[in-house]
């Protein structure tokens, strides 16, 4: 490894599960809440996305991908941009434009008249994705010690896919019983919803020390590459493996569940089922991680997910679908946190926006491409040629953490006792 991890200064004795909750209130209004918030936004379209292309648009398989993947490429194009913003105008600042970039994507996508003009809203926000996630991780990356954060960070990713059980659910019923384009209008008044506790809420939330200097940016961004150039080429890729599959997990579903003839509702339903187990496995993702290391969690998660994604084409009803989806949210909630909690221990003590800008594009790079490539396959060959495919690069992120992937939990080290005096 070209550059350890930092480990923060020695943790004094005590209790660790009172460094816990400590911890976790700091973390509350300035980055649960408000996630749990843009958690519900997002996955009020996971269900409505690909139906929406389809009915009103007429999109083919192969552009339902793009629609899909737009996001994601909006986030991957931003990731490095919104790292240098974070480092040069502050983590408030950035926070607070992702919030009020998302809504108007949200609006923007809802009154789009063609497939055009909503692959280029859901790019704007994919754009707000990299601005909040950036600005969150990196503070993240400076208030939570090595030792807690795997407790501290799947708890975050376990209130995310509490969020998410809501979305779905909230976006079939309204597509199903309302309107199609409503379930965008929602997204558009949960990020209001958002943007209210973000200003509230972050007056005084404390800021990274902020880079004054104005350096060559693309100087700055090769040093970081060079620097942790093999961190990015082993843990990295690992990451945009697991991007892929979950990326691919919210494409097949949703449109095997239309070749199937479900209903955007019960597409839902199976969405909210899959997403409520995911949030079920976070407690003991988080000890597990802390106890025994990130890959304890992160490998089952690579099998248990690719062999879900492997058994969607083998369904033929709702129930089946449905059992494939608590599978593939089994593997994913293995998963909680697993990238972000990579990229925080590997990530620099000093200016860490940089290196995590680096680190977010090249994992969304497999967030981006999932859709497209899937979509594609699909197009040229079939559906379930796609799913095999998708589980292959499962297959292959296991493979990388068995053998490439190094450990990234490092022990703080505590004070050794002095010896008690003779008697």
């Amino acid at each position: 490894m070209s550059s350890p991890p930092n480990e923060p200064p020695a943790t004094p004795p005590g209790p660790v599960r009172s460094s816990v909750r400590s911890t976790i209130r700091s973390l509350v209004w300035a980055v649960y809440v408000p996630s749990f918030l843009l958690s519900v936004g997002q996955g009020i379209l996971i269900p409505v996305l690909p139906g929406f292309a389809k009915q009103e648009m007429a999109a083919a398989i192969g552009l339902i991908g793009i629609v899909i993947a737009a996001r994601h490429i909006g986030t991957m194009i931003f990731d490095v941009p919104a790292g240098i913003l974070v480092t040069r105008m502050g983590l408030r600042r950035t926070m607070t434009a992702g919030v009020v970039l998302f809504g108007v994507a949200a609006v923007w996508a809802g009154i789009s008249p063609n497939v055009t003009s909503l692959i280029a809203a859901r790019v704007l926000t994919g754009i707000s994705f990299a601005l909040w996630s950036i600005s969150r991780h990196t503070y993240i990356a400076a208030a939570v010690p090595m030792d807690v954060r795997g407790r501290a960070l799947s708890l975050f990713g376990g209130i995310s896919r509490i969020a998410t059980i809501l979305g779905p659910l909230l976006g079939g019923l309204l597509a199903e019983f309302v309107g199609i384009r409503v379930p965008f209008f929602a997204q558009a008044v949960v990020a209001i919803l958002t943007l209210i506790v973000v200003i509230s809420t972050t007056r005084n939330m404390i800021e990274p020390p902020r880079s004054k200097a104005r350096h060559n940016v693309f100087a700055e961004l090769g040093t970081v590459v060079s620097r942790h150039r093999r961190d990015f080429a082993t843990a990295g890729v690992a990451a945009v493996a697991l991007q892929f599959l979950r990326a691919g997990r919210e494409f097949l579903i949703p449109v095997w569940g239309g070749e199937l003839g479900l209903g955007e509702a019960k597409i839902g339903y199976i969405a909210t089922a899959s997403f409520a187990v995911d949030s079920m496995l976070f407690p003991l993702v988080g000890y597990s991680m802390d106890r025994w290391g990130r890959k304890s969690t992160g490998l089952p998660a690579f099998i248990v997910l690719a062999l879900a994604i492997a058994l969607i084409p083998l369904t033929g009803s709702f129930g089946a679908l449905l059992a494939v989806g608590l599978i593939a949210g089994l593997g994913n909630g293995l998963s909680s946190g697993f990238v972000l909690i990579m990229g925080t221990d590997l990530s620099p003590r000093e200016n860490p926006g940089e290196f995590l800008g680096v680190w977010r594009l090249i994992s969304d790079t497999g967030g981006a491409s999932g859709p497209i490539a899937i979509g594609g396959i699909a197009q040229i060959l079939t559906l379930g040629v796609a799913s095999f495919a998708t589980a292959g690069v499962g297959v292959f992120g296991a493979l990388m953490l068995i053998f490439f992937v190094k450990e990234t939990m490092t022990r703080t080290p505590r004070p050794v006792p002095p010896p008690r005096p003779k008697a």
